[in-house]
């Protein structure tokens, strides 16, 4: 584990940077990459917050700021690893999906969509005012 700004689980490290998986806390939305460390994995890693949780989705950061706080499990290491991969290769589907939608395939106007409220249709000022005249 590396900290820096922010702290790491580390899974490759090359000449002067290293790709990891961020460490989030407990009051950030959950995202489908996240994989919840139990507390005795955050202690042996020598994390002093346990309200973390590991966002597998792999960055890569330079090792310029970053220190050494700790070690995980090697379990730990390849459940954090193998959700990575799962991740990224969603986002490399995803991706192609995204590509492959060429302008045809898009509609060509958006959807007209009237909001009621209150038993009468919400008006800008400017339509209220012409109204009232």
């Amino acid at each position: 584990m590396l900290s820096g700004r922010q702290t790491f689980i580390v899974l490759q490290k090359n000449a002067g940077s290293f790709v990891g998986c961020p460490l989030v806390y407990e009051g950030e939305p959950v995202h489908r990459a996240d994989v919840v460390l139990e507390w005795h994995e955050l202690v042996d890693a020598g994390l002093s917050r346990l309200d973390v949780r590991c966002r597998s989705i792999p960055c890569q950061r330079s090792v310029l700021s970053a220190r050494v706080i700790g070690r995980i499990a090697p379990e730990t290491l390849s459940r954090v690893a193998l959700r990575a991969e799962r991740e990224q290769t969603q986002r490399n589907v995803e991706t192609l999906a995204r590509k492959g939608a060429g302008p045809r395939d898009r509609p060509r106007h958006k959807p007209v969509r009237a909001v009621w409220l209150e038993g009468g249709m919400m008006m800008s000022r400017r339509e209220a005012s012409l109204r009232a005249v």
